[in-house]
C-alpha cells in the first residue's frame, strides 16, 4: 500500500497546484483586460483631445482675428466723411498699434489709393486688385500672397477689406488691412503649445499658411488630405483620423465665425500619442502591481484557510492509521468543522470498540 500511495500526490500538493494555476490564469487575464481597457481609454482620450483641441484653437483664432475685423469696421465707420489726411492718421495709428498689421490703406471709389500707412502706395491705381473689387460691395477676405518689402526677405499677407459708406449707404472708399500671416502663425503656435498640440491651417487653395508641427512641411497622411478636400467648401463637422503612427488628426473646415466673411480655411490639429501617453505605461504598471498584490494576498489567505481546515483531518488520518496498525491511540476531538467533529467521533467509537474487543477473554 505505501508503494501505491507514493504514486499519488498529496492533497496539499494537488490543491496548491490547482490554486496556483487558477490564480496565475486569473491574474494574467485581469492584467490583459486592464491593459486592453487602458489602451482603449487612451484612444478615446486622444479622440476627445483632438475634438476639444480643434474647438479651442478655432476659438482662439476667431477671437484674435475678430478683433482685427472689429478694428477695421470701426475705422471704416469713423472715416465715412473723413478727408484723406484724417484717413492717413488712422492708417498710421493702426500699424503702430501692433505688429499684426503690415499695411492699412484707403482707396477712393475710382480705385486710387488716397491714404496708406507710412505714406506707402499713395496715388497707386488698385482698381483691378481683388481686395478693392471685392471690398467695394462688402466685407471680404483675400487669398494669402507673398510680398517682397524691398529686401531679400518676403512676407506672407492676407487682405481684409470692406467699403467705407456714408449715411445713405453709398461707398465712398474701400479700407484694407494687410494682416501678417506670421502673426497668425505665432499666435496659433503659442496657443497650440499651451494645449500640447500641433496645428496646421490650409487656405481655400490648399496652401499651408500655418504649421506648428516639429516636422513642419512634411506631408500629411493621404487619408487626412482626403478629409481636407472633403471638408470644402461648406462642411462644418470635425472629422477625425488616427494614423498607424499614433497620430490623431482632427480636421475642422471653415472654422471661422459666421459674423466674419468666410475665410475658406481648414484647421488640422495633430494630437500625438506621446504628448499625453507617457503616464499610461506607469498607470498600467501600477495596476499590474496592485493585481499581483491582490493575487498574492488571496493565495496567502487561501493557504491559511486550507491549513486550518485540513490540519484536523491530517491528525485524524494519523490516528486512524495507528489504530489500523494495532496501536492504542486516543483520537483528539476536533471542532474546526462539522465533518472533522463527525470523523473524530467515529474514530473514538472505533477505538472504544477495539479496546473492548481486546479486553474480552
Amino acid at each position: 500500500m505505501p508503494d501505491r500511495l507514493d504514486r499519488h500526490p498529496k492533497m496539499n500538493t494537488s490543491f496548491l497546484g490547482v490554486l496556483g494555476l487558477v490564480l496565475v490564469t486569473a491574474t494574467a487575464a485581469a492584467i490583459f483586460g486592464v491593459r486592453w481597457q487602458a489602451q482603449e481609454y487612451q484612444v478615446q482620450l486622444q479622440r476627445e483631445l483632438g475634438l476639444r483641441g480643434a474647438q479651442a484653437l478655432a476659438q482662439t483664432f476667431n477671437k484674435a482675428i475678430s478683433r482685427e475685423w472689429d478694428s477695421l469696421r470701426a475705422v471704416a465707420a469713423r472715416t465715412s466723411y473723413a478727408e484723406p489726411a484724417e484717413m492717413q492718421d488712422f492708417a498710421n495709428a493702426v500699424v503702430r498699434a501692433g505688429g499684426q498689421i503690415a499695411w492699412v490703406g484707403f482707396a477712393s471709389a475710382d480705385g486710387v489709393v488716397i491714404a496708406g500707412s507710412r505714406g506707402e502706395r499713395l496715388g497707386q491705381d488698385v482698381s483691378q486688385r481683388n481686395w478693392f473689387r471685392a471690398g467695394f460691395s462688402g466685407e471680404t477676405v483675400g487669398t494669402a500672397y507673398t510680398k517682397n518689402e524691398g529686401t531679400d526677405a518676403e512676407i506672407s499677407l492676407i487682405n481684409l477689406s470692406m467699403p467705407v459708406k456714408d449715411s445713405f449707404g453709398n461707398t465712398q472708399a474701400v479700407a484694407v488691412y494687410s494682416v501678417r500671416i506670421s502673426w497668425v502663425a505665432d499666435y496659433m503656435a503659442e496657443a497650440a503649445h499651451e494645449l500640447e498640440l500641433s496645428a496646421l491651417i490650409r487656405d481655400r487653395k490648399g496652401q499651408t499658411l500655418v504649421d506648428t508641427r516639429p516636422e513642419a512641411g512634411s506631408d500629411l497622411p493621404a487619408r487626412v488630405e482626403g478629409l481636407i478636400l472633403a471638408g470644402r467648401p461648406d462642411a462644418d463637422r470635425t472629422r477625425l483620423h488616427r494614423s498607424d503612427a499614433g497620430h490623431l488628426y482632427a480636421v475642422l473646415p471653415n472654422f471661422t465665425l459666421n459674423t466674419m466673411p468666410g475665410f475658406g480655411w481648414t484647421l488640422i490639429v495633430d494630437v500625438r500619442e506621446d504628448s499625453f501617453g507617457a503616464a499610461f505605461p506607469q498607470f498600467v504598471k501600477h495596476i499590474n502591481m496592485i493585481l499581483a498584490a491582490v493575487g498574492l494576498s488571496v493565495l496567502i489567505a487561501t493557504l491559511l484557510l486550507f491549513h486550518y481546515l485540513t490540519r484536523p483531518f491530517q491528525r485524524l488520518i494519523r490516528a486512524a492509521t495507528a489504530l489500523a496498525d494495532g496501536q492504542m491511540v486516543y483520537p483528539r476531538e476536533e471542532q474546526s468543522t462539522r465533518e472533522s467533529m463527525l470523523l473524530s467521533a467515529v474514530l473514538a467509537r472505533l477505538q472504544t470498540q477495539i479496546q473492548s474487543m481486546r479486553a474480552k477473554p
